[in-house]
Formats: C-alpha cells, structure tokens, sequence
C-alpha cells in the first residue's frame, strides 16, 4: 500500500520542469510572427519636418542678403562695391550649405571660375 501511495504522489510532480519551460517558450516563439523585410530606416516625418524648416529659414536669409546686397550695389549706380553686405551674402551661403552639401560649387565650377577666359571676339 505504501509503495502504491509513493507512486501516485510521484506522478503528480513533473520530471523535467525546464523541459516544460522550454515547451513553452518554443510554443511562445512559433506565435509571434517572424519579420521577413527589414524595417525601413530613416528619419521620421518630424525630423523631416524640421530640417526642411531649417533649410528655409536659411534660404529665407540668403535670399534677403541678395536683396540687400543688390539695394546696396545699385545705390551707388555699380561705382561703389558693398562688401559687408557681400560678406554677409557670403555667409548665409555658407550657412545654406552647410544644410544641403549639394549646393556647393562642383570641383569644375570653381575652376572654370576662378580662371576667366580671355575676351572674346
């Protein structure tokens, strides 16, 4: 009767207990979906937002150094060269690209630039 009462009271406790955890995380595991494609990285919606307000805020000030540079030029009916206001022109260019390098003067540009050609005939 003893030896019976031993075996019942054995059978109610598991053999294995991490071999049922282990059961049950591989049925947790085979429920969540499994991500095939890589998210798509980037910036979000609000840091675009962001820098496109940058972006015009800075070309907003170049624009308004042009203007005043082309004020300040045509005072003087072309005599007179305005070079504060051709600095701060300067400047807020070099503000402009320093947001969008694209802007900047291709490595040919500034070559053919710097190197006027003789005049033509």
């Amino acid at each position: 009767m003893h030896a019976l009462t031993l075996m019942l009271c054995l059978l109610q406790y598991p053999t294995d207990p991490v071999r049922a955890q282990e059961t049950a995380v591989a049925i947790h595991r085979a429920q969540v979906a499994a991500v095939t494609e890589p998210a798509e990285v980037g910036p979000n919606e609000y840091l675009k937002k962001v820098q496109l307000r940058r972006f015009e805020e800075r070309f907003n000030k170049l624009v308004q150094a042009v203007e005043e540079f082309s004020v300040a030029y045509n005072q003087h009916r072309g005599q007179a060269w305005p070079n504060d206001k051709a600095e701060a022109l300067r400047k807020a260019m070099a503000e402009l690209q320093k947001i969008d390098p694209n802007l900047k003067p291709s490595k040919d540009t500034k070559a053919s630039a710097e190197t006027p050609s003789g005049p033509s005939r």
